[in-house]
């Protein structure tokens, strides 16, 4: 494979985003708080690092678990038995999530909070329970994603505020935790409508393997129903906290207002009108340009 194939393999595109993220929060968010921090630059790259190889490390699993379903969903985007064999994708799975386990262990040991590495250890157990068959359970595999996205976020909480919190700084950190506790809902939430939208997208494949996700075992009709009344509830979320940023900040709120929840409302109404295979792939999509473009209300707090 060439290095394009390795990159589109471990999902390139979603790894910078978990990246982007983290980089917000910790230069953008904690340098306008001045907020009191573990990690210095160095360490909190490596913290990046160890996040990005497990989620890369858990791409490739999933992959790997995935042939027979992917041959029939997405058959040009078939990488192992095609372009890499499944021993050398297996080596590859193991090699980088090594590396992201190794560098949460280190990190551990850093803030002397060793018992903060079985965070690590559980979320790529989780990736790889997923990967064998809880990807394949009604909605388990869906909320499953929808945590570990959730993790990536909190786990700066973990490793940066908690080991410098004390008396005196403690109302600012309690501040800060709140704040990336709603960015982490957010992520949450939208992770959460996208893995059902990509089920609602691989329906065909995933019949043939005998998977009960929600489209299957639910029809197609519920499904969408379900998608409706949590996306308007993300919805009503949005414009809710829009609401109470008005009066402190003007720009955070029109943005939200704006920029983030009116494509909400333009996915709201797309929902029971897509049919095709194509129609959910698009939601997929600009669910994932909403969650990038509500991650960047960041740069308005």
């Amino acid at each position: 494979m060439t290095l394009k194939d390795y990159l589109v393999f471990i999902r390139w595109k979603n790894l910078l985003m978990i990246l982007l993220i983290q980089l917000l929060i910790k230069f953008v968010l904690f340098q306008k708080f001045d907020l009191s921090v573990s990690l210095d630059n160095l360490h909190f790259f490596l913290l990046s690092l160890s996040t990005i190889c497990i989620a890369a490390a858990g791409y490739i699993i999933n992959d790997i678990h995935d042939i027979k379903a992917d041959l029939i969903n997405k058959p040009n985007k078939v990488f192992v038995s095609k372009k890499i064999s499944v021993s050398r994708a297996n080596n590859l799975f193991i090699v980088i999530n090594s590396i992201g386990l190794l560098l949460g262990f280190y990190l551990s040991f850093y803030i002397n909070h060793n018992s903060f590495f079985i965070i690590f250890i559980l979320t790529s157990l989780l990736l790889y329970r997923y990967a064998i068959d809880l990807k394949n359970r009604l909605l388990i595999g869906n909320v499953v994603i929808a945590v570990i996205v959730f993790f990536s976020i909190m786990i700066i909480i973990v490793f940066d505020i908690v080991p410098a919190t004390n008396n005196y700084n403690n109302q600012t950190q309690i501040h800060i935790v709140k704040l990336l506790l709603l960015i982490s809902g957010f992520a949450f939430s939208l992770t959460l409508l996208r893995e059902i939208i990509k089920d609602m997208e691989d329906v065909i494949g995933d019949k043939k393997i005998n998977a009960k996700t929600l489209p299957i075992v639910w029809g197609e009709t519920k499904t969408k129903k379900l998608l409706f009344f949590l996306s308007l509830f993300i919805f009503m979320g949005i414009n809710y906290f829009s609401f109470l940023l008005y009066q402190s900040n003007l720009y955070a709120a029109v943005y939200l207002t704006i920029i983030v929840s009116l494509p909400l409302l333009y996915f709201l109404l797309k929902i029971n009108r897509s049919k095709t295979k194509n129609d959910y792939h698009k939601l997929s999509g600009l669910l994932k340009i909403i969650m990038l473009l509500g991650i960047l209300t960041i740069l308005f707090l």
